[in-house]
């Protein structure tokens, strides 16, 4: 089965809080996961914050989970977003977002 062949998908919300709670035992850092969709479809974005997006997140956040669940993660396509301090509070989790 090549790198991208996903499989069976488990319950998005399902893929969402299992990721999350799995990332929560390696990294103590300020980050979220989230459906989102590209040209490919709905994924799993796993946004981290750090505090400079130019640089690489490895070198920001050693601890960060980096296993062979890349790019997959229970049948959903995985990205990991660097995002600036507070982008998560202030974008992704806003109150006040409109959604259409």
């Amino acid at each position: 089965m090549g790198r991208f062949a996903l499989g069976e998908k488990a319950p998005k919300q399902t893929a969402i809080n299992e990721l999350t709670v799995m990332i929560s035992n390696y990294y103590g850092g300020r980050y979220e996961v989230i459906a989102a969709t590209d040209d490919g479809g709905t994924l799993l974005e796993v946004q981290v914050e750090v505090p400079d997006v130019s640089k690489f997140l490895d070198e920001q956040a050693p601890e960060f989970p980096f296993f062979d669940v890349w790019p997959k993660w229970m049948g959903w396509r995985v990205v990991v977003c660097k995002v600036p301090p507070g982008y998560i509070d202030a974008i992704t989790n806003r109150q006040d977002a409109d959604d259409y």
